[in-house]
């Protein structure tokens, strides 16, 4: 069961990854044709400032997520390796859940502003703000199921004596 999550989220991490990378590069060719047009043409479209912001957003969202599956976030490494092996493991199922709370939140409060705002316009493109907020309980969710296939691995290893890598230490 645990291989089967583990292969179904490598696959949603893969895409998220892609997504991530076709945003950015999206990103790179709206300025660059901004930049373009401006400077060349003496025109600017109404429109690329605000859709390359709201790629940024999507993208700082969905690597948050990233950052939960990979812990890649801020951490306090130093007070970890001073504790005792089976209180880390333990912080790290007790901190965890603290990410999974933050996440679920992010998951309640992203549903409730994809509702209210969903038929709201975006300032200069007709595109609603649906598609802004959707982001919001895309990421939360992500991060759940990182969260959850890291704490079924961490409870999964609470009785072996082997310590957890630099690169996976508790996150904060």
């Amino acid at each position: 069961m645990l291989k089967a999550l583990d292969r179904f989220l490598d696959g949603i991490t893969a895409v998220v990854k892609t997504t991530m990378i076709f945003m950015t590069c999206a990103i790179f060719f709206i300025t660059t044709i901004t930049v373009f047009t401006r400077y060349l043409l003496n025109y600017v479209p109404s429109w690329s400032e605000e859709v390359p912001r709201y790629l940024l957003v999507w993208i700082t969202y969905l690597g948050a997520a990233l950052a939960v599956r990979f812990k890649e976030h801020i951490s306090l490494d130093v007070f970890f390796k001073m504790m005792p092996l089976r209180a880390r493991q333990v912080g790290h199922i007790l901190l965890n859940g603290l990410i999974a709370i933050v996440a679920a939140i992010m998951v309640v409060y992203g549903v409730a502003l994809v509702s209210q705002f969903k038929d709201d316009l975006m300032e200069s493109i007709p595109v609603t703000n649906f598609w802004l907020y959707l982001v919001m309980p895309i990421s939360g969710t992500l991060m759940l199921l990182f969260i959850i296939q890291d704490t079924w691995k961490a409870i999964l290893g609470l009785g072996k004596e082997e310590a957890p890598s630099s690169s996976e230490m508790v996150p904060i």
